[in-house]
């Protein structure tokens, strides 16, 4: 036996020991809702899944003596310390713990604890599983999202509108000032709606009658909901207009129920209301700043008395406010004539604070006690700034994950906000935005500044005052600042791409194809990109203009080259676990988003094997002569319906997966459930440990993101987006998808793989990129190959190819 064998088996022994000594008068007290068999098998399997000595017991007992059945936080964390150098020298021990149960096994062992404890495992979630996730995990600069509107200047100039730099940046402050007056309303329409749809589909189905399904009816609401007053709303503000033309449209929804049955909707509705509503306009509010821990963020609300609208220019730093001293929205003219004076303001020194939005939030709280206290309190000041305006210019032409790589605030705030000059970009802290939310305030708040340009345009020059109300920030780091900020850890870089080359026609025909060839295929245009991505890891070959860089930097940097060689040539063959984001709001909106884990099963399918073969036996039977033809069509049709089954099978198993997703019973969603309860320094441990064992990360959290916020509305200006990527190391691409208002697919790819740090730290950021758009390019142009062989193989029969083919089809 092992040295490390040996210590797993005392830990193990030990770990049984232990617990069974607290189970057993937990037990006696009748605190346990388990039988004794029951209590012996949950310490059983504990004991070997989670070898972590007298640490489970130590939990166990600390539980047992909470009154009730919720877990109050506040207990927990009186343990943290003792808890997290415990376990830590435990598992650093017994390797097994890592490498073998790891994360999941940890969380399951644990919530078989509070099983024993006979407490409450919802009891974490006074906010949702969703919310304790991103604060805990979605924490960095890197776990920003974004997305980016043209509607501003396309219909700008439409109207032959001209806007000079006072007005434009009027415009967008005055819709920021708007949003902040205006969110409480705004998050109340989005509860109201979800709600009422979710409970209007209950009140049917418990009334035995047939109904659309409330996903169904949102998103017959949300082609026509309204992102901007029309003409009939003049005498409203944004969300009472909005809230109007709901409640049209649930009046004919309403319409057919019986009397009865309406008083009862009606009933659950007001119910829910006084039981959520508020919670959740708190939990979403923007007008809080976050306060960086060791382990997760705080969310720290404040008076939106106390809010400004925080402008860079020349990468300086502004705080004008929100409210006037009445607490009134600030007038527009008093705005007007404020910005007029700052953009003329002479010209300050540049802050230099970008670098610390990419120290890791954990070391911020230690890192801020030793910078200069004029930088602190100025960093205090910016607190208060929800929304950043960056007036500087920013090239369109550059994907967003670069874009956004300039004076951005430190990451304690909600959203930032870019002017391109031919578009905005938003970028938004995934704590207080997901990508559905995100995308929908961004259309509104560019419809609010469209709205208030307009009338702008008709006023006379502004004219600066000298009654001067907004604030200039100094923001400058010293130079021991600087040396601070060099040692301090880093966020991964990244490399960014996009492309809009996807052929979508293509999909949406090939759809209607399996449609007409098998009912039973269920496959939509975001599983085809799935699929096509485990396809893609398995089958990318580099572009000559890859290969041949990697062999001119192997003259200078050999040991580069091998590694980069191997990356591109040998190091994407893993299918990837994928991360996929559902939205869970309409279930219940404080729950925000369910995670779903899937790993596309291409080797127990034979994916590959059977999409060449069939494609290869219709190319032999094309190109057949007469008499070969009866036979080789036979193979061909019992290959098609076999691979066409394949296909359907594997879209079942998607949409249950997706409908699993939907409730909260991922086992992602389980996992992540389970570390609410762990206090936060051991979830920190456990989140670290799939960094260093793969296949653990993939069962929990996945290794890759595929987020596709869908295609927007006919009216929507929205053309680009970018997911946020978690904090843990392993999760190295990010894939982000939407659909524009003119039926095109845009995807962006964020790499995270370790050849990106390398090649930056010799100054080949160039290569980095250009990696980065190759495999992105081959996935885009692999796909619409995929899409167009499958179209094939589906609509082939043998009325559609009843003469022989005297060249064969190319794949090209």
């Amino acid at each position: 036996m092992s040295a490390d064998t040996s210590n797993i088996t005392r830990a193990s022994e030990l770990t049984a020991a232990s617990l069974r000594s607290v189970a057993k008068t937990i037990s006696a007290q009748q605190l346990s809702r388990l039988t004794l068999p029951e209590i012996e098998a949950v310490v059983q399997m504990v004991s070997k899944i989670m070898p972590a000595g007298n640490v489970p017991g130590m939990i166990l007992s600390g539980l047992a003596r909470l009154p009730g059945r919720r877990i109050p936080v506040q207990k927990l964390q009186q343990d943290v310390t003792a808890l997290f150098s415990g376990v830590e020298q435990i598992l650093d021990q017994a390797v097994y713990g890592a490498f073998f149960a790891g994360p999941a096994a940890v969380l399951w062992g644990y919530q078989n604890l509070l099983r024993l404890a006979g407490k409450d495992p919802e009891s974490a979630f006074p906010e949702g599983m969703w919310q304790f996730y991103v604060d805990y995990a979605l924490r960095e600069d890197t776990a920003r999202h974004a997305n980016e509107t043209h509607g501003f200047d396309t219909l700008l100039q439409q109207h032959h509108i001209h806007l000079n730099k006072t007005d434009r940046l009027t415009a967008w402050f005055m819709s920021a000032v708007t949003c902040l007056h205006q969110y409480p309303s705004l998050l109340e329409n989005e509860w109201r709606e979800r709600v009422s749809i979710a409970l209007l589909e209950r009140t049917f189905l418990e009334a035995g009658l047939e109904t659309q399904r409330a996903k169904r009816i949102l998103r017959e609401w949300e082609t026509k909901r309204p992102y901007r007053r029309e003409a009939d709303g003049a005498q409203y503000d944004y969300p009472a207009y909005r809230r109007k033309k709901f409640e049209e449209f649930m009046r004919g929804k309403l319409q057919t129920l019986p009397e009865a049955l309406k008083a009862r909707w009606d009933n659950s509705f007001r119910s829910a209301m006084g039981q959520g509503l508020h919670a959740y306009q708190h939990q979403m509010s923007i007008v809080a700043y976050l306060e960086p821990g060791p382990y997760g963020e705080i969310r720290v609300p404040f008076n939106l008395s106390d809010a400004k609208i925080g402008i860079i220019h020349n990468d300086s730093y502004y705080l004008l406010p929100v409210c006037d001293e009445a607490g009134n929205p600030l007038d527009v003219l008093t705005a007007r004539a404020q910005i007029a004076a700052l953009l003329a303001s002479p010209f300050a020194t540049p802050s230099q604070i970008s670098s610390l939005a990419r120290i890791k939030r954990s070391a911020m709280a230690g890192l801020r006690s030793k910078l200069n206290p004029v930088l602190v309190n100025d960093l205090d000041n910016l607190k208060f700034a929800p929304i950043l305006i960056s007036v500087d210019p920013h090239a369109r032409m550059l994907p967003l994950s670069e874009l956004r790589q300039t004076e951005r605030g430190v990451g304690s705030h909600a959203l930032t906000i870019f002017d391109t000059g031919e578009s905005f970009v938003f970028d938004q802290s995934h704590i207080f935005f997901d990508g559905a939310w995100g995308t929908a305030l961004s259309e509104v708040m560019t419809n609010e500044a469209l709205s208030w340009g307009r009338y702008l345009s008709m006023l006379p020059a502004a004219v600066p005052t000298d009654m001067r109300i907004y604030t200039s920030l100094t923001l400058q780091l010293s130079p021991a600042d600087l040396d601070l900020v060099q040692q301090a850890p880093h966020v991964a870089p990244e490399a960014g791409a996009e492309t809009d080359i996807i052929d979508l026609k293509a999909c949406l025909s090939l759809r209607k194809d399996f449609k007409q060839r098998n009912d039973r295929i269920e496959l939509t245009v975001n599983d085809l990109l799935v699929l096509y991505r485990a396809i893609h890891a398995a089958t990318y070959t580099p572009s000559r203009k890859v290969t041949d860089e990697i062999q001119r930097l192997s003259a200078t940097k050999p040991e580069v080259a091998a590694a980069l060689r191997q990356l591109v040539e040998e190091g994407s063959r893993t299918n990837p676990a994928i991360l996929i984001p559902m939205d869970a709001s309409l279930k219940t909106p404080r729950d925000r988003v369910y995670p779903m884990n899937v790993e596309v099963p291409l080797a127990d399918l034979n994916l590959l094997a059977m999409h060449a073969q069939t494609l290869n036996m219709l190319d032999a039977f094309e190109s057949a002569q007469k008499g070969d033809r009866t036979v080789i069509f036979a193979s061909f049709n019992r290959m098609q319906r076999n691979y066409l089954s394949t296909l359907a099978g594997f879209g079942a198993y998607l949409a249950r997966a997706k409908e699993m997703a939907a409730q909260g019973d991922s086992p992602a969603a389980g996992a992540i459930k389970l570390m609410a309860h762990l206090p936060l320094p051991i979830q920190r441990l456990l989140d670290k440990i799939p960094e260093r064992f793969e296949v653990l990360n993939n069962l929990i959290k996945g290794r890759e993101v595929i987020s596709n916020v869908g295609a927007v509305v006919p009216s929507s200006t929205l053309t680009r987006f970018m997911t946020a990527k978690d904090d843990n190391n392993q999760k190295q691409l990010a894939w982000s998808i939407i659909t524009d208002a003119n039926s095109v697919l845009h995807i962006h790819l964020r790499d995270f793989r370790p050849h990106v740090q390398t090649l930056l730290n010799i100054g080949r950021r160039d290569l980095a990129n250009l990696i980065t758009q190759d495999y992105l390019a081959s996935y885009a142009e692999g796909f619409n190959r995929f899409i167009r062989d499958l179209s094939r193989i589906t609509t082939a029969s043998r009325e559609t190819m009843t003469k022989p083919q005297t060249k064969g089809k190319t794949r090209s």
